[in-house]
């Protein structure tokens, strides 16, 4: 007998006030726990984001709020989401149904960052280090880009005021692997942009323990459901960090810049956005 996939649907949520966060992130859990779901996760978006994607730059700016609701099966998940429409409509949202990799390979993942951590730990700058925040903020712009938004890295530094921070990482790949930009990295015989990324992941994964990150959610074949048409992507993925600063010291470790080639080159279009957890009332 083949066992049912779970199922996930995540929420990028128009809600200007903490009063319409709660009420959509209510909403969304009861009808998840009504058909044997759950809340994965609930946070409000710290604007402005790192990188929107130009394809939805109006819904990208218009975002307040993450929510990811789980189901032990398909059916279950599409339940609920037919049940949303006496609400829904109340809310600008992007609805998108997508297959959650399971928590056990997250576990065992997060546990061999965990260990590579401990032998490659990098303090992350002291926020009042203000001479040597600049120089993370300029290796940041190097790395990312200065995106569309000017002094987005200061911003957010001031926005997540030192708290954790979960970074959405909306993942398209390329059909091949572009490597024009850094040739010297292309390998001999021409890679997907899928594999590209692999190899990012893999060689990224040193620098991520060494600041205290983690791999916290990764789903694949997102299937946009509602909102207005926002492509194709092929993954899904949430890395929390300690904090701001510790993601910029990541960025700035010249193992990740490395790595980062490899995500250049196999990513054709990506949405990053900052998020942190709704505070309990």
């Amino acid at each position: 007998m083949t066992r049912p996939k779970p199922y996930a649907l995540l929420d990028l949520v128009g809600a200007k006030t903490p009063t319409l966060q709660r009420d959509f992130v209510r909403k969304a859990s009861q009808l998840a726990n009504a058909v044997g779901g759950r809340l994965a996760l609930a946070n409000k978006v710290l604007p402005p984001m790192f990188i929107p994607d130009e394809r939805a730059l109006e819904s990208d700016r218009a975002t307040d709020l993450l929510v990811i609701t789980w189901y032990p099966t398909t059916e279950a998940g599409e339940a609920a989401f037919a049940a949303r429409k006496e609400w829904a409509d109340q809310f600008a949202h992007r609805t998108y149904a997508t297959q959650p990799i399971m928590p056990f390979v997250l576990k065992i993942n997060n546990a061999v960052l965990f260990t590579l951590g401990l032998f490659n730990r990098a303090a992350a700058s002291m926020y009042e280090d203000q001479q040597q925040i600049q120089s993370l903020v300029a290796t940041a712009d190097i790395v990312q880009g200065v995106g569309i938004y000017e002094g987005n890295w200061t911003e957010q530094l001031e926005l997540s005021n030192n708290q954790p921070i979960w970074m959405l990482n909306f993942l398209e790949y390329t059909e091949e692997a572009n490597f024009a930009v850094d040739a010297e990295h292309a390998s001999a015989k021409p890679i997907s942009g899928a594999k590209a990324y692999a190899e990012y992941g893999d060689r990224m994964a040193t620098s991520l323990a060494s600041v205290g990150g983690r791999i916290v959610w990764r789903s694949t074949a997102p299937k946009q459901l509602s909102g207005t048409d926002d492509g194709q992507w092929h993954e899904i993925a949430i890395a929390t960090y300690p904090s701001t600063q510790a993601l910029l010291t990541m960025y700035a470790r010249p193992a990740y810049r490395a790595a980062h080639v490899y995500r250049k080159a196999g990513l054709a279009r990506t949405r990053l956005v900052a998020t942190q957890p709704i505070a309990e009332e």
